[in-house]
């Protein structure tokens, strides 16, 4: 490989990294916290007399809200209805009460905790800190408590932990990452609840539990396993109620809810609507007209803060929920009639709502003077929030004092008050709507600056991969480098100054290359990339994705015979026909696709499965065929070292303890003991190779270049069927096969430029083949913890190595296809080191390389053109977020075999 091929992908990827990190600065929201603080004398945000001295919060994570109701339909026949008698017997008298609770997505856990303590909305980049979470600086419910001498006492999710570090008067954590633990934190949450509730000095006690939530990702809402997790927080919620006095406010509620498959983070109704169930035997809602069956998350902010007294946190967006608010007065005392019952129930939400209207308008008003806010709606706002204080001032001059107690005489008409409390309610609606309007407003500029440093980096990678060899002009590379890393670098400097430094070296080597630069490497089916790249602007086509690219696949495999006829190539194409064919069965469905398209088992661990044993001999047979099958071909074609075999062994003996763990129904020590032997043996295998790659090599080789990376590619695919498990490691097997007999049909053709399209495809669909989906909802967490127990996933390597394991395992077919490059680029190759083989080697990674920048210029452009779609955050921009994961494999492959190029040869 000569040196400017190496200058060449460098500057190629700091202008594909240049232009993706305008545009997600422009694409990606992103919301200003203002760190100001409400306080108890500021004549805005507070305060009423509080109501309740104590509240319980019973965090269930993702109860979804039809788990709540009682289902009279026999025809249903849902395994997650009628697991809640208690609340079924409590809502028949007037001490509970039920609402839907709706979150704002994405539906994350950290994300809705910062709502519902904070009462501000979450923006799709807060989607990335869901498993790094920080302490929360911004005015909340937590910091409100202890700034006004109450104690909060908290048990569970250690989000909270991290959020709230120095908050809480005591705090009993447990681990949450380890989504196939379904019962540690509850049995925590359990052991300590009772005993705490007993304590007089709390104000609040928050419990977490993450049962229901875990159950939904390791089984499923429909699994046996959910009635039991549902059915032990209905015991816990009976254990609360037994244990609390009249002055004691219970709150059961959800984060978020569950999609059928048992997954969260995206916006469906099953995701969004959770369920909030209150209780208190001392309140009594008979008075209260109100018919409210649906709140959002945020409105419990300020509801909690009326209820203790406390200031309404700074930058909050809720409103008071009312039901909850009904004066205590109206508990003790009996009055005359209904009517007068009624008076001064109004008289004191209004007086509720008001503290809620001054401090949200003051918010509006803070932000606007550093944040950009749309004139026209702010004057709108203006104009409401005037009104609204001249409705209450109205109010108090009529005689009603600002806590109006038991006299109902000192109340306005019951007219003025819905008329205020209708007024003050449509503003608070509005300023929320248009809050959340405003932080989805995109920058246009930086978008259109990103799309084009990207276009011009794909003019310049087409450049030359149509003319490897003419294309040279060094000095203008050197320039383009230091221009585009600085770029990179300063990304604050003017719009064009960044885009003088990216783009003029381009245009200027496009022009000279022009002159004399010829398209003998450019074949028609270079154009198909850009096919795919247009069909990102279809939501449909997205969805449908890997049947198109399963079709496109069967095309390239077989167009060509019918111009070539070969028989030789008859065979291996219908070999490799075939391997993509059988990819097919490990295809997932998307919840779009439901009830059409049915979940398979194949993509459930064996530990979340229930049923006969026949399902367990299928898929180990399956598996453990599909392995040795895989170790014969290798052996066979690329002549594998022979210690994968041990590797492979280990493997099949964890799939073997996993078995009997289905069978037996229980854990044991070797399913995680297994797992770190091959993550040791892993380790020292990749060092043995690197060191034979670089130091202990006989350079100048190309067989053994190609050898050697043959070893490492094997080696690496290992580790992606152990994260996979043996329900899928059929379809990863399958994609090993294809890259396998890919190279032996490369090695067949005359004109190998039509080849490399194909190669792209396969590599994206040995995406779909491995059982992933581009959604939210497909992220393969149980690869996160496999072989990491809750005592070694403590300390520093805590998020990192769940972290890796779980991109790995998503985007590993495009590392392996990157590397696998010379594998199938010299599989024709005999001479020691000789020109053709570095040009082969140049045009598969540069070809590689723009397949995958081509796709991801779509998504860039789709969710740029769709940006006020309805389906942006569940279809465009997750897809966006998946192909940069793909881009950064596929370059960290192309890296890595480059450097061990440079080292070998």
């Amino acid at each position: 490989m000569k040196k400017r091929h190496t200058v060449f992908f460098a500057w190629l990827f700091l202008l594909y990294s240049n232009g993706v990190l305008h545009f997600l600065q422009g694409f990606l929201l992103t919301r200003r916290e203002i760190h100001l603080k409400s306080s108890a004398f500021d004549g805005v945000s507070c305060c009423l007399e509080p109501k309740y001295r104590q509240i319980i919060i019973l965090l269930i994570d993702a109860l979804r809200y039809d788990f709540l109701p009682y289902n009279n339909s026999t025809s249903s026949g849902a395994i997650y209805h009628n697991n809640f008698p208690v609340v079924h017997k409590l809502l028949k008298d007037d001490h509970a009460v039920l609402y839907q609770f709706v979150a704002d997505p994405p539906t994350t856990t950290m994300q809705r905790l910062k709502g519902m303590t904070t009462g501000s909305l979450p923006t799709f980049i807060d989607i990335g800190s869901n498993f790094a979470s920080d302490e929360l600086i911004e005015d909340n419910l937590i910091s409100q408590l202890t700034s006004s001498s109450f104690n909060v006492t908290f048990m569970g999710d250690e989000t909270w932990k991290s959020l709230f570090p120095k908050s809480f008067q005591r705090s009993f954590p447990f681990p949450s990452f380890d989504v196939w633990d379904i019962d540690t934190v509850d049995r925590g949450v359990e052991g300590h609840l009772v005993s705490e509730m007993m304590k007089p000095d709390w104000n609040l006690l928050i419990a977490h539990c993450l049962g229901v939530d875990h159950t939904g990702h390791r089984y499923g809402p429909e699994h046996p396993a959910m009635p039991r997790k549902l059915k032990e927080m209905n015991s816990l919620i009976e254990k609360i109620i037994r244990n609390m006095n009249s002055q004691t406010l219970l709150l059961v509620m959800g984060d978020h809810g569950m999609t059928r498959s048992g997954d969260h983070g995206g916006d469906s109704p099953d995701e969004i609507n959770a369920g909030l169930f209150a209780y208190s035997p001392g309140w009594n809602i008979k008075f209260n007209d109100s018919k409210t069956q649906v709140v959002s998350q945020v409105d419990l902010v300020p509801t909690l803060s009326i209820l203790l007294g406390i200031p309404i946190p700074y930058s909050n967006l809720g409103s008071v929920i009312l039901d909850f608010v009904f004066p205590e007065q109206l508990f003790r005392e009996t009055h005359s009639s209904e009517k007068d019952n009624l008076a001064i129930a109004l008289s004191y939400f209004s007086d509720a709502l008001y503290i809620n209207a001054k401090q949200i308008w003051r918010y509006l008003k803070t932000y606007r003077r550093d944040s950009p806010f749309p004139e026209k709606e702010f004057q709108q706002l203006s104009s409401q929030f005037t009104h609204v204080s001249d409705l209450f001032d109205g109010l108090k001059i009529e005689g009603c004092s600002k806590n109006c107690s038991s006299d109902s005489s000192c109340c306005p008409n019951h007219e003025k008050l819905k008329e205020f409390i209708t007024t003050v309610q449509i503003f608070l609606s509005e300023a929320k709507e248009i809050c959340r309007s405003m932080w989805a407003r995109f920058d246009l500029t930086s978008i259109i600056v990103g799309l084009a440093i990207f276009t011009s980096s794909l003019l310049l990678n087409a450049t030359v991969l149509v003319d490897c060899e003419s294309t040279s002009m060094r000095p203008v590379s050197y320039i383009g480098v230091a221009g585009a890393f600085f770029s990179v670098v300063l990304q604050r400097w003017p719009i064009m100054v960044v885009l003088g430094l990216s783009l003029a070296p381009v245009l200027i080597y496009l022009a000279m290359a022009m002159r004399f630069m010829r398209l003998k490497g450019f074949h028609v089916t270079f154009l198909f990339p850009f096919f795919l790249a247009v069909s990102y602007t279809s939501n449909s086509f997205v969805v449908e994705e890997p049947y198109v690219v399963h079709y496109l696949a069967q095309s390239l495999i077989w167009l060509p015979l019918f111009f070539r006829r070969r028989t030789g190539q008859f065979v291996i194409r219908s070999g490799l026909s075939l391997s993509v064919r059988l990819g097919l069965a490990f295809f997932r469905c998307r919840e779009e696709q439901f009830p059409v398209c049915e979940a398979h088992s194949l993509h459930r661990s064996l530990t979340s499965l229930s049923g006969s044993s026949w399902m367990l001999y299928e898929r180990m047979c399956l598996a453990l065929a599909s392995c040795f099958v895989l170790y014969l071909l290798l052996a066979r074609y690329l002549q594998v070292d022979k210690k994968i075999g041990f590797m492979v062994a280990i493997v099949w003996c964890h799939w073997i303890v996993q078995s009997a763990c289905f069978l037996m129904g229980g854990d044991t020590a070797a399913l995680t003991f297994l797992p770190k032997l091959f993550y040791s043996v892993f380790v020292l295998k990749l060092a043995r190779d690197i060191y034979q790659f670089v130091v202990d090599n006989e350079h100048g080789k190309v067989s053994n270049y190609r050898r050697k990376t043959s070893d490492m590619v094997i080696l690496l695919s290992t580790l992606a069927v152990l994260l996979a498990g043996d329900g899928l490691a059929p379809g990863i097997i399958l994609t090993l096969v294809s890259i396998v007999l890919f190279a032996q049909l490369f090695a067949e053709v005359s004109s190998t430029e039509e080849m490399w399209p194909l190669y792209g495809i396969l590599s994206l669909h040995g995406f779909f083949a491995s059982g992933h989906h581009t959604s939210l909802a497909s992220i393969p967490w149980e690869a996160a913890f496999v072989g990491i127990s809750h005592s070694s996933s403590q300390g520093g390597l805590a998020n990192v190595l769940p972290t890796f394991f779980v991109s790995y395992s998503t985007a590993f077919s495009m590392l392996l296809h990157a590397m696998s490059v010379p594998i199938v680029a010299l599989s024709t190759a005999t001479v020691r080191k000789n020109k053709e083989s570095r040009m082969r080697l140049a045009n598969g990674w540069l070809y590689i390389l723009f397949f995958h920048a081509v796709r991801l210029f779509g998504c860039m452009g789709a969710a740029a053109l769709h940006r006020r779609h309805l389906m942006v955050w569940k279809i465009f921009a997750p897809r966006l977020l998946y192909e940069l994961l793909f881009a950064v494999y596929t370059s960290l492959g192309i890296v890595t075999s480059l450097i061990l190029f440079q080292a070998t040869m």
